[in-house]
């Protein structure tokens, strides 16, 4: 048999793994900066020069052998995972593939490359795609490779080459190789992207992530400098300048419903992933209101970093993550949960413009993302599904920990002032002729009552703004599980005059084959061995079926009554014990039991105590229903206009991802449960705090407790 090999035009291959192959031409620039980079350079110029673009690097070039076994050989790469340059410096080689050398083609149709190796002739190599020249120089003195690249395909002004030279002060991040950049009337050296970063200079809070892929943990360590140290009295728990979390990443995943992943395979992906980190800079513009009333130390910094999230491999970005593609997907988040980060209840996610930073991975250490073959991005995988969710997650302990210093800051902007003096403007107001006789401290007085009022005019045209933008996601769920429960309350509707025969139908059924003389003949054993042609069992099973869709039907034909949102003085003792009664009757493993130290009336509408205690009573069955029984118990008392509660159950408690913050069951979607949606308790803190009351603290250890108070706003 005669063996083939395949026989491909060099313009064929040009056309296809240079000029279509890259996305850009910074691309394919940054393409051959690489192979400098590879090639132990300590120094690389880049000239334009009319149509010619000049590449000169000293690094340790090329002869004749390396032409013919290595340049000339398509798909095949002679780079190793490092090398150690001449100065024993130790580089992470960047190319592998063996097709970089094709970005000359997406630069220009004529290339020269003049090149001497230590010990070796110079060579000199040229092609304009369609056939290949090879020679020696022996005039070549210096090691090293000059590459000219004329007959460019694009004109290079010097507005262009500007950003080229801002792209790759982007996606080089080392320091090993010097890199200069020209154009007629312009020269550049290439410096760092993101320098040391100075709180209160570049950015507010420095936010710094560690994965361990041996331990899958996450460690998350935020130092900031956001807050004037006034607003230590009003965070007394709070550190507003360093915060530090751990998260296992296997307890925060397990119940995602975007991996699908069991828990082994969750855990050997994790650790196959490898370990990485990332640093980020977080920074925000505030007006002179915003400062006052959330405490804020700057309303802009000299020099903020931004740029966006560079991802880096080692000494180079990956040339599609360098900065401008928001590949966290930052502004879909945001978009999702617009809230602000005073809102009381909603979570509050950071902009992508918000964010600059860098995340840092290895060649060896992460080989499982890999990049795509003409190295524009990575095969988003699930290992690249993981890397991200890791990323997010480190962010949410940073948003969290800033939204709690905000939240309790915001609390003085809520307490109205007492013994106000009676405003100048009023007596204007009352009898404009007054004002030409007000007194000058009068008058001062009255200048400085305008000046409130147009502040406080602005301030609402703003709070405005935030309140609909803060309830727009609240709505949106709510506007979901209302068509839910509506639609299942049209079907409750219907079947109303069915419900006592479904109640009733196994009995019926019974004492009819009881009357038919052949109940005793199906109770046989020989009858009754096959589950499925076991009669007596499958009416007892569609007995309980039949009891729990009565049960459900009663539940939405009770719920949806106008009255309950009326406000009226209601008997907690009442609306408990109703709540107890029904819950009881419907989950027989079920018992509850309340203690109130005495019958309270409260100015309320019925739904708060139901929507709170329902979802309650709904997590600690759906959190335990592996148990035989369980017990609840609520304590209520009156103080001062308010209601509170202590609920507390005898289950299984919080899962462990919660013990270093039980508050983060709060958030929207937040759940350990595959099938859980993760509203239920999202429910009962709005619930609470539109009501005019707050919870107090949320325990997961030996059962489940949480203590609240509900006031009667709503």
């Amino acid at each position: 048999m005669e063996q083939l090999k395949y026989i491909i035009e060099d313009s064929t291959i040009a056309e296809l793994l240079g000029v279509q192959n890259f996305t850009n031409d910074e691309s394919a620039v940054l393409e051959l900066v690489k192979n400098s980079y590879d090639a132990k350079a300590t120094f690389i110029t880049l000239c334009f020069e009319g149509n010619q673009f000049i590449i000169t690097d000293d690094g340790i070039g090329m002869n004749v052998d390396d032409i013919k076994r290595h340049w000339m050989h398509v798909g095949k790469s002679s780079k190793e995972y490092e090398v150690i340059d001449e100065n024993n410096n130790v580089r992470v080689l960047a190319g592998s593939k063996g097709i970089g050398r094709f970005a000359l083609s997406r630069l220009g149709r004529n290339i020269e490359i003049c090149s001497k190796k230590f010990g070796s002739v110079g060579v000199v190599w040229s092609t304009d795609w369609n056939s290949s020249l090879l020679s020696e120089d022996e005039s070549l003195n210096e090691c090293g490779t000059k590459i000219s690249i004329g007959n460019l395909r694009e004109k290079w002004s010097k507005k262009r080459v500007e950003n080229l030279a801002d792209f790759i002060s982007k996606t080089y991040n080392d320091s090993l190789m010097k890199i200069e950049i020209s154009h007629p009337g312009f020269t550049k050296v290439i410096e760092r992207y993101f320098p040391m970063p100075q709180l209160g200079k570049n950015c507010l809070s420095n936010i710094q992530l560690k994965f361990n892929s041996d331990k899958c943990v996450l460690t998350t360590i935020v130092q900031s400098d956001e807050f004037l140290d006034k607003a230590k009295r009003y965070c007394p728990q709070i550190d507003i300048n360093k915060f530090r979390a751990e998260t296992d990443m296997i307890d925060e995943f397990k119940a995602s419903k975007e991996l699908d992943l069991s828990m082994e395979e969750l855990e050997e992906k994790l650790k196959k992933l490898g370990n990485f980190s990332a640093e980020m800079y977080f920074n925000i513009n505030s007006t002179s209101i915003e400062m006052e009333k959330f405490l804020y130390k700057y309303s802009s910094l000299p020099e903020p970093l931004k740029g966006g999230i560079i991802l880096y491999r080692n000494a180079f970005s990956i040339s599609a993550y360098e900065g401008k593609k928001d590949w966290l997907g930052l502004g879909k988040r945001s978009r999702k949960s617009p809230a602000a980060a005073s809102h009381p209840t909603g979570a509050w996610r950071v902009r992508e413009n918000q964010l600059a930073g860098k995340v840092e991975i290895d060649k060896k250490t992460n080989v499982v993302l890999q990049d795509l073959s003409n190295r524009q991005g990575l095969n988003e995988n699930i290992y690249y599904q993981l890397f991200v969710e890791i990323i997010l997650t480190g962010l949410k302990e940073f948003e969290r920990y800033r939204q709690a210093i905000v939240r309790l800051i915001d609390v003085k902007n809520n307490v109205e002032p007492d013994n106000n003096p009676t405003p100048v403007s009023d007596k204007v107001v009352s009898n404009p002729a007054t004002v030409s006789k007000l007194t000058s401290i009068e008058a001062k007085q009255l200048a400085v009552e305008i000046k409130s009022y147009r502040k406080e005019s602005y301030e609402y045209k703003r709070e405005k703004a935030n309140v609909e933008e803060r309830y727009k996601y609240d709505v949106r769920i709510l506007n979901v599980l209302a068509t839910t429960g509506l639609k299942a309350s049209s079907i409750a509707h219907e079947m109303r005059n069915d419900r006592n025969s479904i109640a009733a139908n196994s009995e019926n059924i019974i004492r009819a084959l009881q009357e038919y003389d052949m109940w005793d003949e199906l109770l046989a054993p020989d009858k009754t061995e096959k589950a499925y042609k076991n009669v007596p069992h499958l009416i007892k099973s569609n007995s309980e079926v039949s009891a729990k869709i009565v049960a459900f039907m009663n539940t939405m034909l009770s719920e949806m009554e106008k009255k309950q949102f009326e406000a009226t003085w209601q008997s907690i003792t009442d609306l408990l014990n109703k709540t107890k009664n029904i819950w009881e009757r419907d989950y027989a493993w079920v018992s509850i039991t309340l203690q109130l130290e005495e019958d309270v009336c409260f100015l309320m509408s019925e739904d708060i105590l139901r929507v709170i205690f329902d979802n309650l009573i709904l997590n600690s069955i759906q959190q335990n229903e592996n148990m035989d029984h369980i017990n609840i118990s609520i304590i209520a008392r009156e103080e001062n206009g308010l209601i509170y509660f202590v609920y507390f159950d005898n289950g299984k408690g919080l899962d462990k991802k919660y013990n270093s913050n039980p508050r983060k069951i709060l958030e929207v979607h937040e759940t350990t449960r595959k099938d859980g949606h993760g509203l239920g308790m999202w429910i009962v803190n709005n619930t609470i705090v539109m009501s005019g009351g707050e919870i107090i603290r949320i325990n997961g250890e030996n059962g489940f407790s949480i203590e609240f108070s509900v006031g009667g706003k709503m």
